[in-house]
């Protein structure tokens, strides 16, 4: 057996092998179906060519039938294929069809008739598929041709170049067959296989950097091979005739081959790719440094900077950005960038799309898939009210897939990414890393993308490590002043206290009318400094709440009757609690101090007078459940807001910072303690404020899995229950039509 004869049996079993592939895939579309057809027809052409080559083949002349006839179904197979495969509309096609076909039936009925012994009916047949494979490349070509993209011009040369090679080779080796003589290389079977390998790949394989990366797989699986054959070939060659040393020899050359196997792949790997792709292997070993490098660092700004200016060194990257988790309210702010600037603040509304790509497994959401998966879907949509969705999955269904795939390419847009990588810690995203190369729309091959994910999953662990080092910082902290406030204490409310005895002690009809003044002076401060000395007691002691499952409305109305005296006369209070609200793992003597605390800032803030509105109501944090996948993600906020002048903007960020203050006679420390009771009970606190418009604080506490209670049938209402309830709704009416005006006179 020859080595043509060798070479036609590989092509029958690979051919056979990727029809079989085609047929079993999962939702298996109308180009995958006759990329099937196309390989079972090249697997029995090549099957019927294998049989007439071989010497002790039987029934030659069926085989020669089934090589003419299948040879002759080659182009009209070729032709549906590709046509399908470019896109290409059958209307316009309609002419090239059924000359193939008639061409295909002509074939047909010379290999059934006797014909098929007619030496110049064969050449008849075989001119036939020669043609039709040239009107094939020709359409191939103008393909090529009239392409918009850079991309899909590269794409569709590599098909060109390997189509012509096949068929060229392939015809050459057909020569035989009719008379003609040419060496027995069986070339044309070779690259045949080459080529319908490379066209399955080329289906399954969208990115053309993918298909540069199978193209360099192929050369370092040859590479490989020649080096094996002549290590293998290096020790047994030499035998000669002596049969006990080519067995010992041979089990040498496998000791070898197991030996060096692994070293010599990775290092013709790295070999092949910095020489054929030198641009890849620089930017996968800058990426490898880089990753290397964030290791050194702890805070993210820090973590920024490098990452941003690695990633723009490596000369891939035009726009790139690091977005982190808020802690001040959900969604993820900018932290830094590179390139034009992208939007300030992701809205969980707005971030949902990536967390729902990021929960289903994906470690990188790239912007080309999106756009291709679009297109494929527009594609199934009926366009016509007598047109049917002939694949899987009806409608409705690729409308809403349709509209979460706008989402995620709408948020890439807004970030200004043409890949984004989720930043996990444990099962929570707490940030991304975006990149973008505008110039091509391919940036990225797939060895690249995964050393870009290694950057982003370094990135997640120092993100990580830098909240347990802040808290690590803050439990120092906390502890060296606890220690000092133990002496503090002493050593300062041992002295107050005898300040404060002495000048109570002292008769204050015995000192002149205009110096009583100074004792109510030294009482009020030495007040004020034992409340200073307190509340740094309270900040510095460590906080051990004692949760209970709590409703919140009941707090708040337990904390507003104690504060009935300390209400002033010029503000009024007004209290809009929901009707049910799930309770909350709450410690309730904690969270009444917090309010109190919350209503008295609001009495100081408002001196001349104004309102206070105590608000709560139950609201769904869509973040914490795409982020945590919770089976509810309900939370109870508490809203304070008042109508004084508001919170400036340069204060607005360190109002919650230990020993910050804007009143005169204030310690600082009574919001720090706030927001310390709110987390310690898993919430959080906010403000939101604008000069001249109140502030209001925000605090959101997760609710319990409570299911809310069926609401009783009301009794049916009589004539003067209605009135009353008229009444109401238009005296309601009317305060906020007088309100509307009021606030459009102020303006």
């Amino acid at each position: 057996m020859d080595i043509r004869t060798q070479a036609t049996l590989l092509a029958a079993i690979v051919t056979l092998a990727l029809a079989a592939a085609a047929l079993l895939r999962d939702n298996r579309s109308r180009v995958f179906t006759l990329f099937a057809l196309f390989s079972a027809d090249l697997f029995l052409f090549s099957l019927a060519l294998f049989f007439l080559r071989w010497k002790q083949s039987f029934g030659t002349v069926w085989w020669e039938r089934l090589a003419v006839g299948t040879g002759a179904l080659i182009p009209a197979a070729a032709l549906a294929f590709f046509l399908e495969f470019l896109g290409v509309a059958r209307r316009p096609a309609r002419r090239a069809r059924n000359a193939m076909l008639a061409g295909s039936l002509t074939g047909l009925v010379v290999a059934i008739t006797p014909l098929v012994h007619v030496k110049p009916a064969k050449l008849l047949v075989g001119a036939y598929v020669l043609g039709g494979l040239a009107a094939v490349l020709s359409t191939l070509w103008g393909k090529r041709h009239g392409s918009q993209t850079r991309v899909e011009r590269a794409r569709l040369q590599y098909l060109f170049v390997g189509a012509l090679v096949a068929v060229v080779l392939s015809t050459l080796d057909m020569l035989p067959l009719f008379g003609v003589p040419y060496p027995p290389e069986g070339l044309g079977s070779i690259v045949l296989t080459v080529f319908m390998f490379f066209l399955s790949q080329t289906l399954q394989r969208h990115r053309l950097l993918d298909l540069h990366e199978f193209l360099g797989k192929i050369v370092v699986v040859t590479a490989l091979g020649l080096v094996l054959v002549a290590i293998y070939g290096g020790l047994v060659s030499w035998v000669g005739d002596r049969p006990e040393l080519f067995y010992f020899n041979t089990v040498v050359a496998s000791f070898v081959i197991l030996s060096l196997f692994d070293p010599m792949r990775d290092k013709v790997e790295e070999w092949v790719v910095a020489t054929l792709f030198h641009e890849r292997y620089e930017l996968v070993r800058r990426l490898e440094d880089l990753r290397d490098r964030t290791g050194k660092v702890i805070e993210p700004a820090g973590l920024a900077a490098v990452v941003l200016d690695g990633l723009v060194e490596t000369r891939r990257v035009t726009h790139c950005s690091l977005w982190l988790l808020a802690d001040d309210r959900p969604g993820y702010r900018l932290l830094d960038y590179r390139g034009p600037p992208p939007a300030p603040f992701l809205e969980p509304a707005t971030a949902r799309a990536l967390l729902g790509a990021s929960s289903s497994g994906q470690k990188a959401i790239l912007a080309e898939n999106i756009d291709r998966r679009v297109s494929e879907l527009r594609a199934l949509l009926p366009t016509g009210p007598g047109d049917h969705v002939s694949r899987r999955g009806a409608p409705a269904a690729i409308a809403e897939e349709l509209k979460r795939l706008g989402d995620a390419r709408a948020v890439m847009g807004t970030m200004r990414a043409g890949i984004a990588m989720p930043l996990l810690a444990g099962d929570r995203v707490v940030g991304f890393l975006a990149c973008w190369d505008e110039r091509v729309q391919e940036a990225f091959a797939s060895d690249e993308i995964a050393a870009l994910i290694e950057v982003a999953d370094r990135c997640a662990l120092v993100i990580e490590n830098s909240k347990l080092y802040q808290q690590m910082k803050e439990r120092d902290r906390l502890a060296a002043l606890g220690e000092m406030s133990a002496g503090l204490a002493h050593e300062i409310r041992n002295p107050l206290a005898a300040i404060k005895a002495a000048i109570q002690y002292l008769d204050p009809r015995k000192v002149p009318e205009d110096d009583r003044e100074f004792f109510e002076i030294v009482v009020e401060e030495v007040n004020r400094l034992n409340g200073v000395v307190t509340q740094f007691l309270d900040y510095s002691r460590p906080l051990k709440p004692s949760l209970a499952p709590t409703q919140v409305n009941e707090v708040l109305e337990k904390t507003f009757k104690l504060l009935q005296a300390e209400v002033p006369e010029s503000v009024r209070l007004e209290l809009e609690l929901a009707e049910w609200l799930p309770r909350v793992q709450a410690d309730a003597e904690q969270l009444k101090q917090v309010f109190l605390n919350l209503a008295l800032n609001a009495f100081q803030a408002m001196p001349r007078g104004g309102r206070l509105t105590v608000s709560t109501k139950l609201a769904r944090d869509e973040l914490a459940f795409w982020r945590e996948g919770a089976r509810r993600a309900d939370v109870v906020e508490i809203r304070f807001r008042d109508t004084g002048p508001g919170i400036p903007d340069d204060a607005r960020e360190s109002i919650f910072v230990p020993f910050y203050t804007t009143k005169e006679k204030g310690t600082g420390l009574g919001l720090a303690i706030c927001q310390r009771i709110v987390k310690a009970q898993q919430g959080t606190i906010v403000v939101r404020s604008a000069p001249g418009e109140g502030a209001e604080f925000l605090i959101a506490l997760p609710g319990l899995h409570e299911e809310r209670p069926a609401e009783a049938p009301r009794p049916p209402l009589d004539e003067e229950e209605k009135a009353r309830a008229r009444e109401r709704r238009r005296a309601r009416a009317e305060a906020r039509l007088r309100g509307r005006r009021r606030r459009k006179k102020h303006a």
